[in-house]
């Protein structure tokens, strides 16, 4: 399951959902298409384990341990966190990317689990927020703003390839 899960990432990240066919992945494996098929259902299905794969770290990271810090430590942690995935998982990145841009389809299969990955992020932040502002609503106006702004800085990251402009956002 593993090799065939290192396969499809690497396929579906370099050649998309629609260019990646269960064989390329079964021949990369050192597979059958029938293990595929076994382990995994469909070509769906293996694409959807594949996206939990690789958002996992980022989340087991997330439900760690920043709890137990003060909230102006863990907001920051937070921020640090999402920084240090963004730069370890470029490539997964610049794939979920593509992978929107390329098919409805696709980007229909993405969007559960990214927002929902998007969703804890911002709920941690809030409550740090909330616990430094005691004013629930100006944690989540200010939680939306901090989130929005990392989620467009990760865009222009995406979309922009100059390394300076990316050490300067």
């Amino acid at each position: 399951q593993a090799r065939i899960l290192d396969a499809a990432a690497a396929l579906f990240i370099t050649q998309g959902y629609e260019r990646t066919s269960i064989s390329g992945i079964a021949t990369r494996a050192r597979v059958s298409r029938a293990a595929v098929f076994w382990h995994f259902g469909t070509k769906a299905g293996l694409f959807e384990e594949t996206v939990r794969r690789l958002l996992g770290p980022f989340l087991e990271e997330m439900r760690g341990s920043l709890s137990h810090l003060p909230p102006r430590k863990r907001i920051f942690e937070l921020i640090e966190l999402y920084e240090s995935f963004v730069t370890t998982w470029r490539e997964p990145i610049l794939g979920f990317v593509r992978w929107a841009l390329e098919s409805p389809e696709t980007w229909a299969k993405l969007q559960a689990p990214l927002f929902a990955l998007h969703d804890v992020f911002s709920k941690d932040l809030c409550e740090a927020f909330e616990e430094l502002l005691h004013d629930r609503a100006e944690a989540e106006r200010l939680s939306a703003m901090l989130a929005s702004t990392l989620d467009g800085t990760l865009l222009l990251d995406v979309l922009e390839s100059d390394q300076s402009h990316r050490k300067l956002r």
